[in-house]
């Protein structure tokens, strides 16, 4: 993205300080930071100004080389300079670009607040013994000291814009302007860049004559996407349940003549999905009071179903999710009709208030004649306009504080009893909160006592009362404990009597924060029987279309690394199919390969699902154990009420029979007659989403009557295959739907399948679907991207993993096996196990070796043991086969650090251990005597370790 930087300010400023720089030359450093204090309009910024002339020897003058240059090759030099007299940095020796000289300390004396702007300059000449005559030359300004360390951030720099050509024949300046970001800065650097025609290493060249000085911020900001390389770097950001895949940068529709990109964005099936501007405002003046005018240019695209549709623009004014409470936008008058017949400007007048600004944001409004949603969207060229300043400064549409709880560096949501205070206490329901805390909390409902076990220490509290007992001993409570929303309410402070962490409480933020008792203990109960695990998997769908045809050794390697027992293959062990909607006459090709077994009424045609069956048997062929469970994305356009398998509709009532035999049909031949062992089928995913793709929509009562028709259907058969609904794209909206249905169908379910998206740990216990009396099968789930392929990716689908077993799951899926190729050299991991890329090479994600530390050793069949962590930067899972009762368990550690635990309850008298680590994959690491049921072993940092019996 560029960011076109509007500058109406004149030279005056940096002239003026210059004079007082040069005045002060003498000192060889001069910081003028103190001249604002002069007051007046015309004061003129702080300046720092840096010559050569006054040292004696290079050691004076605050230089450091990077980039394998030597400081042994940096002199003065007192027979070339810029000016009348003085001296001048020579530096020689250069073989590399990148050998680079740094003049440190150059920002000492300013204030580097974040918001200040300075422009950054440097004169500098190519040697008369180069024998390189020319060069480009760039500044960057140094963020870190010393040797780059992987950890430390890169330089700043802006070479498109900021780059110098440099010769011998006279002085040239290069500059840089800055935006201070309120981190540290420690100097600036010169280097060189390779550029047109000028490719080879300058090995000689001098500087002369640094400044850095305070320039007012800019009045205007105009942003394109011309020279954005992805939508990453624009800093496009979305909300209202867009997605960030749907949108790319496109250079074939692009406002204006010059050409350049803009931002296409796709997938749009609710009107409130919105695009983020989020660095409108960076750099520009936030004093309250300052007023702008914000615009940008959109049109529909013409490939859009919709062809056109109000949209208005907001200010982001919120950071975070948005709940009660909208951006701030006047839509009511600024607003404009977008079509894909030319680009249509939409405005917004915006003052700054006393609430902090993030950005800017467009979505589409419903106005007569066009309620349809726009699908797809262009949208360039965003200005920023300061048009004034007033002194009616708006107030401020922040909520008050919501009372928060934060629970080992995580926040908690309540969806009931809230927190809260009385008599300036802090209150916290008992329920979630020691749950979070893994605690063991159950409830008479006879004599209002809460009764939480964890580590050895038993708690009970009694609504009413102001005295709790732990252990058996009485603890006065801060108050009385009482009941909201149906949930008991305990001081915050009890938490810290009863389970022995540390609580403080911030009444000015209004935060309970609590850190747990960090016991390195891991405390297996082998007695403890719990859920029976199904298994662990992913999707094929579409994208094994393409893995059919990569290259074949490639292919048959990322196959056994799913679902071989080996080495450091995973040992996946179910399979998730899509039964497919679509006709083979779909225009879109990619559509019509996912053709279904009855595209027209009574019409039934086998052959098609060619990938996912050739997928299947690949899977059958490593592990003939293999089961499958079966997704229903939308029932055949011909029985829905859009006549679409896309873009959600109804399944029509009169079709609710046909429905049944058609996945009846499904059924039976792919169990039967193609011998695939399925044990799930789905009624539908996502219920709730319309979306471009597959979908359709249900309600409670509809999913109702659809599951009794199939289930009567499927049980007149007497076929073994498990019925599950409503897989709600999120715990919430599958415990919505839940709630609406009938409690008697809910009974007649074989499982209750959801998604995880939108995943917080706690989720667990904000929706908590036991309640339902039903196995519980989690049958899909990608994280936001970018998809972090690494072990910090990984660990957290352990984390998912462990929390779901400890709430009941006996399964957990990830979304697809693989994707389909993207660009060689993209850098985002697109929602798979193992990303395909255009030249042949893959990148196996590190969360597939993590699912992997599970789906080998706890296999289908095995149950689900209590198991306990007492320090909350490690997770824990445990199961056994109970023919043996041997156990395996898996503990993530995703601290930094070592963490040397103590294991109970693994009785066997040996264990054999395998690591999953930022370098190990499944990596066998040695058998480990147990002695005798309790023994330490320290997790490494950031892996997750199976200790099998």
């Amino acid at each position: 993205m560029k960011n076109a930087w509007k500058r109406p300010y004149t030279g005056y400023y940096l002239r003026l300080c210059l004079v007082f720089s040069l005045l002060l030359q003498m000192f060889g450093f001069v910081s003028e930071a103190q001249a604002e204090e002069s007051g007046g309009s015309g004061s003129p910024l702080p300046s720092v100004s840096i010559t050569f002339d006054v040292y004696s020897n290079i050691s004076q003058a605050n230089l450091e080389a990077g980039g394998g240059l030597s400081m042994s090759n940096v002199s003065l030099d007192s027979a070339v300079y810029r000016g009348n007299s003085g001296k001048s940095i020579k530096i020689g020796g250069r073989t590399q670009p990148y050998n680079r000289l740094k003049i440190t300390h150059a920002f000492d004396g300013l204030d580097m607040q974040a918001g200040k702007h300075y422009d950054i300059s440097v004169w500098a000449k190519v040697g008369a013994s180069s024998s390189v005559t020319n060069g480009y030359f760039f500044l960057s300004v140094v963020t870190y000291p010393g040797t780059k360390q992987p950890s430390d951030p890169p330089y700043y720099f802006d070479t498109t814009n900021y780059k110098f050509l440099v010769g011998q024949d006279g002085w040239t300046k290069l500059t840089l302007p800055y935006l201070a970001t309120g981190d540290p800065v420690y100097g600036i650097a010169v280097e060189q860049i390779g550029s047109g025609s000028w490719t080879q290493t300058v090995p000689v060249f001098h500087i002369d004559d640094v400044e850095i000085a305070e320039v007012p911020p800019p009045t205007s900001k105009h942003i394109t996407y011309d020279d954005a390389t992805s939508i990453q770097n624009a800093n496009i950001g979305v909300g209202g349940g867009q997605a960030l895949w749907n949108l790319s940068l496109d250079n074939t529709v692009v406002h204006g003549v010059y050409g350049g990109k803009s931002v296409h964005i796709a997938g749009r099936t609710e009107l409130y999905n919105r695009v983020k501007i989020n660095d409108a405002f960076t750099g520009l003046d936030a004093t309250p009071g300052t007023q702008y005018n914000l615009s940008l240019y959109a049109r529909v695209d013409s490939t859009s179903p919709v062809k056109a549709g109000y949209f208005h623009l907001s200010v982001i004014d919120i950071d975070g999710t948005l709940t009660n409470t909208g951006y701030y936008n006047d839509r009511a008058n600024y607003r404009a009709l977008v079509t894909d017949q030319d680009w249509v400007q939409i405005t917004l007048p915006y003052t700054i208030g006393v609430d902090p600004v993030y950005g800017i944001a467009i979505e589409q409004m419903s106005l007569p004649g066009y309620t349809d949603v726009v699908g797809k969207l262009y949208i360039d060229d965003v200005e920023v306009v300061k048009t004034g300043v007033t002194t009616e400064i708006p107030p401020s549409r922040i909520p008050p504080k919501a009372m928060q709880a934060v629970v080992d560096g995580k926040p908690v949501v309540y969806l009931n009893g809230k927190p809260e205070t009385k008599n300036s206490i802090p209150y916290l329901q008992l329920p979630k909160t020691f749950a979070t805390l893994r605690a063991d909390v159950s409830w008479n409902e006879q004599t209002l006592t809460a009764t939480a076990v964890k580590d050895g220490r038993t708690s009970q509290i009694t609504a009413g009362e102001s005295i709790a007992q732990v252990n058996g001993s009485n603890v006065a409570l801060a108050g009385s404990a009482y009941l909201k929303d149906g949930v008991l309410m305990v001081p915050a402070h009890f938490v810290a009597d009863a389970l022995e962490a540390t609580v403080s409480w911030n009444a000015e933020d209004k935060i309970v924060t609590i850190v747990s008792k960090k016991a390195n203990l891991i405390q297996v109960d082998k007695n403890t029987v719990q859920q029976e695990i199904w298994g662990f998997g992913a999707t094929a769908n579409d994208p094994v279309y393409d893995f059919m045809s990569i290259d074949t050794t490639t292919q048959q390697l990322l196959l056994d690394k799913f679902f071989g027992m080996e080495d450091d293959e995973a040992g996946l062990n179910i399979v998730r199919l899509e039964i497919n909607p679509f006709t083979k006459s779909d225009p879109d090709p990619r559509n019509a390969f996912q053709a279904s077994i009855e595209p027209t009424p009574g019409v039934w045609d086998f052959d098609t699902d060619i990938h996912q069956r050739w997928f299947a048997d690949q899977a059958i062929s490593r592990n003939p154990t293999m089961r499958f469970a079966a997704s229903v994305w939308s029932p055949p356009a011909w029985m829905k009420d859009n006549a679409s398998a896309i873009r959600g509709g109804h399944l029509k009532p009169e079709h609710y029979d046909d429905f049944a035999e058609y996945l009846l049909t499904w059924a039976k031949k792919y169990k039967e007659d193609y011998g695939y062992d399925v044990n799930w089928l789905s009624i539908q995913n996502e219920p709730e989403a319309l979306m471009d793709y597959a979908s359709a929509i249900y309600t409670g009562p509809e999913m109702s009557s659809v599951v009794s028709t199939v289930y009567e259907a499927f049980k007149m058969d007497g076929i073994d295959v498990g019925i599950g609904a409503p897989e709600g794209g999120h715990l919430g909206s599958s415990f919505k739907l839940l709630n609406q249905m009938d409690s008697a169908v809910i009974q007649k379910l074989d499982y209750i399948a959801t998604h995880f998206y939108a995943w917080d740990t706690y989720d667990v216990y904000n929706y908590d679907l036991r309640k339902f009396n039903k196995p519980l099968f989690m049958m899909e789930y990608s994280m936001p991207d970018p998809n972090d392929s690494t072990i910090e990716g990984g660990l957290a689908v352990a984390d998912q993993i462990s929390a779901a077993l400890e709430q009941g799951y006996s399964s957990y899926l990830y979304w697809w096996f693989v994707t389909k190729p993207t660009a060689a050299t993209s850098g985002v991991s697109r929602q798979s196990l193992v990303d395909l890329k255009l030249d042949g090479t893959y990148t196996i994600n590190k969360r597939l070796y993590t699912m992997g530390q599970f789906s080998r050793f706890i296999r289908p069949g095995d149950r689900n043991v209590k198991a306990d962590s007492g320090n909350s930067y490690v997770t824990v899972t445990a199961a056994k086969n109970t023919a043996t009762n041997k156990a395996a368990l898996v503990a993530a550690n995703r601290s930094s650090e070592p963490i040397t635990v103590t294991i109970n309850g693994m009785t066997g008298t040996s264990v054999a251990v395998y690591r999953t680590s930022g370098t190990e994959n499944i990596a066998s690491i040695g058998n480990y005597t147990t002695g005798g049921g309790s023994f330490e072993y320290t997790l490494a940092p950031k892996s997750v370790t199976t200790f099998v019996e």
